[in-house]
């Protein structure tokens, strides 16, 4: 990307046509927009891979069942995307925005404390639809403020720019999260061992056994039989989905900062 914008920019200097005028990242609104737009994608693109991870395989429900259970995510987002436009009438785009981060957090952390191995996707409904509801007002008025003070005659190459956020954070986001789930796995492995089996506490070879152990388990049904490896996987569970989610609640953290920096529009 380096090595792209230093050819990109030389082109220019040169009195050549450049594929992209790297000069329209000088506009903070479209640099900090780019950003939350990636952020945005990278949490949904992610954040959705886990949801469903932990459905198929500790709920053990079918494809049709996830997305049932992941569609209030969707009704939420769609209903105030569609509200965001005619509030702006009487709220600024950037107190809309802000006011989608803070709600989207309250949505992460109420889902924080839901995973578990005994949750329903009712369970998970009201977290999942509240997130929705908060990247519904970002979502729906991120591309305006971002191109806001855009000339016309370079709209067609900022919201080049602005689509390659999407789908930077969107591809990024199953990656990142994915290592994260990992760290809060293996932390989950360790509380677990700590708490129910203390005579194995700080033995990593012991840890590294139970990780291999869950990860090559047939069936949740089969932990059942005994409730202390019940308790051990409930404890992985609830701590390694808590994680996520927390760290979810961070970024979203970030693009309420990024937000608050972005040069409002007149409404």
């Amino acid at each position: 990307m380096a090595a792209f914008a230093w050819f990109e920019s030389r082109r220019k200097r040169n009195g050549k046509i450049p594929l992209l005028d790297i000069d329209l990242f000088k506009d903070r609104n479209l640099r900090v927009g780019t950003i939350i737009m990636i952020l945005c994608y990278l949490i949904m693109g992610g954040g959705l891979f886990v949801v469903s991870l932990y459905l198929q395989s500790v709920l053990e429900l079918n494809a049709f069942d996830t997305g049932l259970a992941t569609l209030p995510l969707t009704v939420g987002l769609l209903i105030f995307s569609m509200l965001a436009p005619a509030l702006t009438e009487k709220i600024s785009h950037k107190k809309l925005m802000a006011i989608g981060s803070i709600i989207a957090i309250i949505g992460c952390l109420i889902l924080s404390h839901q995973f578990r191995l005994d949750t329903t996707p009712l369970d998970i409904l009201p977290g999942m639809f509240i997130l929705g509801a908060g990247f519904g007002f970002i979502m729906a008025l991120i591309v305006d403020i971002a191109l806001a003070n855009i000339p016309d005659e370079s709209q067609n190459n900022a919201s080049g720019i602005t689509s390659i956020g999407e789908s930077l954070g969107e591809s990024m986001g199953t990656a990142i999260i994915g290592i994260i789930l990992v760290l809060g796995i293996m932390g989950g492995v360790s509380d677990a061992v700590d708490m129910y089996i203390p005579e194995h506490s700080g033995d990593e070879a012991f840890e590294s056994d139970v990780y291999d152990y869950f990860q090559n388990m047939d069936s949740v049904d089969t932990v059942k039989e005994n409730s202390t490896v019940e308790n051990i996987l409930d404890t992985i569970t609830r701590e390694s989905m808590g994680f996520i989610m927390i760290v979810t609640a961070i970024l979203m953290a970030i693009i309420f900062v990024l937000i608050v920096r972005l040069k409002d529009m007149k409404i």
